[in-house]
């Protein structure tokens, strides 16, 4: 499933607490892996991995949710924000230290905070069944915080069940977040992305008009949702949300990578060549998305014999809840 997720992330220079953002999120794509600031609009990063994974920054700006402060550390002297992003940035750069710094912060009382920045060590590391375990025990032992919140920490372990490749694990903690708080389109994504990498792709259709409905006309969404139709064998419907993230954005390579990709299954050969080579000019050669359109502008005419675009990979676990 193609998608290019116009993701909520600040650059270096415009991010007050690190010059290195931590990343958010990730999804295996065959896109061009840009990423822009929220506030200047720059194209701050770009990755070029062997399995085209798009990192999308969440960056801790500022002091950490209010929520959090209380059981950040015990001492009045100590800033608990400043802690945990310290911790933070270690965990990032270097997760071993980090958790060794997270166990001592939280011996000595550092409470969510210092397991957040555990669980995130973790997840840097790898071992993402521990991270999400970690996650999903912070989330429904923070009973005495807001629903957003703990919704926001299930969803974040829905991400490390999700890179562990564990499915029912995954849907486990999305549907918990989804009850906790249903208002927040992320959380949508965040399932759908793991019903079509299970290939429930009704299903991912189905949460992604929900995420739209709540945030009408979001890009990304409207690209996944084209590439689900695509799956589905429902051409029409993936031209027609192409067409809507086209017309926020009429450079938008993944999006006129589903639309090419759809227009050849309807036998659209003029369409489709001009949006699949549109994609070409667009994104480097050595891309996958590139690799995807000149494979489309080779295929023949009419619906392709089986699905064969990769299930996106999950996002990665946010610094902090929002």
């Amino acid at each position: 499933m193609a998608v290019q997720p116009r993701g909520r992330a600040l650059c270096a220079s415009c991010c007050a607490v690190s010059p290195k953002p931590n990343m958010k999120r990730r999804i295996a794509s065959m896109l061009l892996p840009v990423v822009r600031c929220l506030r200047c609009r720059r194209r701050w990063r770009k990755c070029s991995r062997m399995t085209r994974i798009l990192l999308v920054a969440a960056v801790l700006c500022g002091a950490v949710a209010t929520p959090w402060a209380a059981g950040l550390a015990q001492s009045p002297s100590t800033d608990p924000a400043r802690r945990y992003a310290d911790c933070m940035a270690t965990a990032r750069a270097d997760p071993k230290r980090g958790i060794e710094i997270a166990r001592a912060w939280e011996s000595a009382g550092g409470g969510a905070g210092a397991r957040h920045c555990r669980a995130i060590a973790l997840f840097e590391l790898g071992d993402h069944v521990e991270a999400g375990k970690q996650l999903e025990t912070l989330a429904r032992e923070m009973t005495g915080q807001s629903n957003a919140l703990r919704a926001e920490i299930f969803a974040q372990a829905g991400q490390a069940y999700q890179a562990a490749r564990l499915g029912e694990q995954a849907l486990a903690a999305q549907n918990a977040a989804i009850l906790l708080n249903s208002q927040n389109p992320e959380i949508w994504i965040d399932r759908s992305i793991t019903y079509a990498a299970v290939g429930a792709y009704r299903e991912a259709v189905s949460d992604l008009t929900h995420a739209l409905a709540l945030s009408p006309g979001r890009g990304d969404a409207l690209v996944l949702r084209a590439a689900a139709w695509r799956q589905l064998g429902n051409f029409k419907a993936a031209v027609t949300d192409a067409d809507a993230a086209l017309r926020a954005n009429s450079n938008a390579s993944d999006a006129l990578l589903e639309r090419g990709m759809a227009r050849r299954a309807l036998r659209d050969r003029n369409g489709s060549d001009a949006d699949l080579r549109k994609v070409l000019s667009l994104v480097s050669d050595s891309s996958q998305q590139a690799a995807q359109a000149r494979a489309g502008l080779a295929a023949p005419l009419g619906p392709p014999p089986s699905a064969s675009a990769p299930p996106p990979a999950p996002r990665k676990p946010a610094e902090k809840p929002k």
